[in-house]
């Protein structure tokens, strides 16, 4: 098949699934809406289609204005469109037979009409969960709006978000494609404990929302009752908020001496965060209003263990006691509390490290991914 991706950016949550449909023997064309400003471009090289000329006009003047928001800068994200003839030659050059875009936005409504023109198969891919309580699927006539001009068929790593199914019904036309990782290390060649401690790890730009204050809080707690382990952070500090973020983050750890207990790294790369995964023995995703983090499986590709708040939508990818822990949305306590149960039994570790590895194998490979595809492509052509 010919399979033409439409992205916000080239994500890393999109690696392993690029990398599969080119192992499949399939054709592969990535466009992206913008260039990230950490991204690994080693499998595949997308082409950044841009946006219009107009919008573009629009947009460094909007920027030019002062803003107070950090999220004042993703107006793109909601409002940009592309430019059209560019998009079409596009397609016409490259025939896909499946065309899939990126979110409900004005960007994925001109795309989709293009494709409609040319009758070329076309699915949505968001982070919305497939499963959720009823009230979360709105129904006034702006979304109703909004979905009649993007594609009705949907994949999403999303099943839910957190690990409970009460109450919750399916979004129809939706389905549950897994984010991918590849094998990294497996239990055999994995090692543990490096410099003689128990080494945590965890991801997230400096913002609010990835709790880097809460998990630092935790670990300083963790530390009076177990004084050999070692803390990392990693995360993205590529504007100005980032970087306030950073330098009190900074200043926290120099007020409570904790230098030497915590390590920060910025904008590393995706081979050094993987050197970390390998140095670590387990993984914390403190994040609130997680929509879906690849990181808890990345880190059971190389046997770590990996923690989730359930504010995620991929923390029902853990195994709650056999491949990780998932705790309640920023509660500090019951982080605390499901930490200290790994750390009071670090011999149950690798254990689950293990578990997680072969978790990797069974349910976050390409076949999987590939056998949702064409059980929605076989749906589509049958209007099921």
């Amino acid at each position: 098949m010919r399979i033409m991706y439409v992205l916000h950016r080239y994500h890393t949550n999109q690696i392993a699934i690029m990398k599969g449909w080119k192992a499949h023997g399939d054709e592969l064309k990535l466009l992206t809406w913008y260039t990230g400003k950490v991204e690994d471009h080693t499998a595949v090289v997308p082409e950044t289609l841009g946006y219009s000329g107009l919008f573009e006009a629009f947009y460094r003047f909007y920027m030019s204005l002062p803003h107070r928001n950090a999220f004042a800068k993703d107006i793109n994200l909601h409002y940009g469109f592309p430019p059209f003839g560019k998009f079409e030659k596009e397609v016409k050059e490259f025939k896909p037979d499946l065309v899939i875009l990126r979110e409900r936005s004005i960007y994925t409504m001109v795309c989709y009409r293009v494709c409609r023109k040319y009758g070329i198969p076309a699915f949505l891919y968001n982070l919305s969960p497939v499963w959720a309580e009823p009230s979360y699927f709105k129904h006034d006539f702006m979304h109703r709006f909004v979905r009649s001009r993007c594609p009705e068929y949907r994949i999403t790593p999303t099943r839910q978000i957190g690990i409970d199914m009460t109450g919750k019904v399916r979004d129809p036309h939706s389905y549950w494609a897994p984010f991918l990782v590849e094998p990294m290390c497996p239990p055999e060649e994995k090692k543990y404990f490096y410099d003689d401690r128990i080494n945590i790890f965890e991801i997230g730009k400096y913002q609010e929302r990835k709790n880097h204050f809460m998990m630092v809080r935790v670990f300083a707690r963790l530390r009076e009752q177990y004084p050999k382990i070692h803390l990392t952070i990693a995360g993205e500090c590529s504007d100005p908020f980032h970087e306030e973020y950073y330098n009190r983050l900074c200043a926290y750890l120099k007020e409570n001496h904790l230098e030497g207990a915590v390590t920060l790294y910025r904008n590393l790369s995706k081979q050094e965060v993987n050197d970390i995964y390998r140095r670590s023995d387990i993984y914390v995703l403190a994040s609130t209003g997680e929509p879906a983090s690849i990181s808890v499986i990345e880190s059971m590709s190389f046997c770590v263990p990996s923690l989730s708040g359930t504010d995620n939508g991929t923390a029902d990818y853990i195994r709650p006691g056999i491949t990780g822990e998932v705790f309640r949305d920023c509660d500090e306590d019951d982080l605390y509390k499901k930490l200290s149960g790994m750390l009071a039994n670090p011999d149950r570790i690798p254990e689950m490290g293990a578990a997680g590895y072969q978790s990797v194998l069974r349910q976050f490979q390409f076949a999987n991914y590939y056998s949702v595809i064409r059980e929605m492509m076989e749906d589509q052509k049958k209007g099921i």
